[in-house]
């Protein structure tokens, strides 16, 4: 994704029945919006497939070839910048009309963050300016957190791997955290007591059914007052 597309998109979700209004169609499993820029002379091709990841393109009318100059940070000249200016604005427009923000970059993060709330009636709390990413839910009567969202780089969980991503801490019975280390998805606790708590990658390896069902664990822990 290039970094413009980045920045504007991130923590945001697109919202289907918006997309159709303002003008996506649907092409197989995507939804692909096209729009004549910069006095006709670019197309803007925006494809969204349905774990919400992005493409953008724009294409030179003329020549029909990919235009990519507006995405080199130290290309220079006024047209270069212009066109950059047009494919900023129109996807600053159809992020405020196509989507909502949300508190995760991550599609399944962000569901779970709703089912939370939806059984808990409890929003992350972002207790840190410098790691603003992380969202702690935590049981208001005991004040004792029972999950918390991050995002890290996947090389911190495991070296084979790179790339950002969002885990999910819980706290679980220690028994019951040692059988589900043997289970793809889960993982050591990343920067918690690995003896009571255990990471959850949420990438959908794992089902929102399945995690919620040890989120619903790990909140009764926090309702001990031990």
């Amino acid at each position: 994704m290039d970094k413009i597309l980045k920045k504007i998109f991130k923590n945001k979700v697109f919202i289907k029945d918006k997309m159709k209004k303002f003008g996506f169609k649907v092409k197989g499993k995507d939804f692909v919006y096209t729009e004549r820029l910069f006095a006709n002379q670019f197309d803007l091709i925006l494809k969204v497939s349905e774990s919400n990841l992005l493409k953008a393109r724009l294409i030179d009318v003329q020549t029909n070839d990919v235009y990519t100059l507006h995405l080199v940070e130290d290309a220079s000249g006024t047209f270069i910048g212009d066109v950059k200016e047009a494919y900023e604005n129109a996807l600053d427009k159809i992020a405020q009309n196509c989507c909502s923000e949300t508190f995760f970059i991550f599609p399944q993060s962000n569901r779970l963050a709703g089912l939370i709330k939806e059984k808990y009636g409890d929003s992350p709390e972002f207790l840190w300016e410098k790691a603003p990413g992380f969202g702690v839910f935590r049981n208001p009567s005991s004040r004792k957190w029972y999950g918390l969202i991050s995002n890290i780089d996947k090389s911190k969980l495991d070296k084979n791997f790179k790339g950002e991503i969002e885990i999910l801490n819980i706290k679980l019975d220690k028994n019951e955290i040692q059988n589900l280390l043997k289970q793809k998805g889960f993982y050591p606790a990343y920067h918690m007591n690995k003896q009571s708590w255990i990471t959850i990658i949420l990438d959908e390896t794992l089902t929102d059914k399945k995690i919620m069902a040890l989120v619903e664990k790990s909140h009764y822990f926090s309702q001990m007052k031990k």
